[in-house]
């Protein structure tokens, strides 16, 4: 008897390894996806993915972060979050530790810049499916699969609204994020289109406000300070907005000079209130996101995509809607 029991021990012993190996097997055998190699890994309850993000350095990139987790989890999977301070070198690194390790079955990068698409392709290489998540690259070659909030829409719909207000002609200033990085390219794309459609409009000050408020205070006081006469102005965040409307009090146009944001943040949300800002454009973190975790089930169950980029619509937050915006945003950011 005590020979028998030992004998189907060995046997469920057996059993149990041989599934193991079977599961990890399954991982890392490559099929394809979205015109690419990706990895057939487990779905649904037990996978593991990982979101690189560049900074949760305001409320929204936070925000964002934080409801990727919180998605990735009501589909039974665990989203590991990971962010680079706004660092290529480092954001590439990430990419790379994140192939290595061989723990996951698909990345999602909310990309720093171009410099990060060696690291798509070296994930393609290894069969595993990677995509970007509200800001992304112009080389989207290794990239399976594009979710965003039309960053690109929200510049043209930025300048379209200060037409709405001030007419086609008029003196414009631009406060544009850090250079060369994905969100900047992307948003003054839309900047383009508008202007192209209103020839008349005459920008008067453009420049780089590095997405803070400190660095866009720093180059609008020179603004002000020319005597030249701005009639509008358009910036790529909230946070530089933040610190434009500072140096517009000190200059006591605060309220007179329309301005339009991006990323509905509080201190902007409470200017908008005052009469002291337009309105600010929310990117739709909750709909980026399930799109997200819906779209990277489908890269690692191995399904052709219908359209390689998902474009989920902006919210434009004015003064009209503030209230019902704030009700249903009520403790995110």
């Amino acid at each position: 008897m005590k020979k028998l029991t030992t004998i189907l021990a060995l046997i469920l012993v057996a059993a149990l390894m041989l599934t193991a190996c079977s599961t990890g097997d399954t991982s890392s055998t490559p099929s394809s996806a979205a015109g690419s190699a990706v990895g057939s890994a487990p779905q649904a309850t037990g996978t593991k993915i990982v979101f690189l993000q560049t900074h949760n350095n305001n409320s929204f990139m936070a925000y964002l972060g934080e409801t990727l987790v919180v998605t990735a989890a009501e589909y039974g999977i665990e989203c590991e979050h990971i962010t680079a301070d706004g660092d290529e070198a480092v954001q590439l690194s990430q990419i790379e530790q994140a192939i290595a390790s061989g723990e996951y079955a698909g990345i999602i990068v909310e990309a720093a810049g171009e410099g990060v698409t060696n690291g798509f392709k070296e994930a393609q290489e290894a069969g595993i499916p990677i995509m970007t998540l509200h800001e992304g690259v112009q080389d989207n070659t290794n990239v399976d699969a594009i979710v965003q909030c039309s960053l690109a829409e929200t510049g043209y719909q930025q300048i379209k609204l200060e037409v709405d207000e001030l007419g086609d002609s008029f003196n414009l200033a631009i406060v544009n994020g850090s250079e060369g990085h994905g969100a900047t390219v992307a948003i003054y794309e839309g900047y383009q289109r508008a202007l192209e459609e209103f020839p008349d409009i005459n920008v008067v000050f453009e420049g780089t406000g590095n997405w803070a408020a400190e660095d866009a205070m720093a180059l609008t006081e020179t603004w002000f300070a020319s005597g030249k006469q701005i009639d509008g102005i358009v910036c790529m965040n909230d946070g530089m907005a933040t610190g434009v409307r500072q140096v517009m009090k000190d200059n006591g146009v605060l309220g007179t000079i329309p301005i339009y944001s991006n990323d509905c943040e509080e201190d902007t949300l409470v200017a908008i209130e005052n009469g002291e800002q337009s309105g600010s454009f929310d990117m739709n973190a909750e709909a980026q996101c399930k799109a997200a975790i819906e779209t990277m089930l489908k890269l690692i169950d191995g399904e052709e995509l219908e359209e390689k980029t998902i474009s989920v619509d902006p919210l434009l937050v004015t003064a009209e809607n503030l209230e019902e915006y704030r009700a249903s945003h009520s403790g995110n950011y």
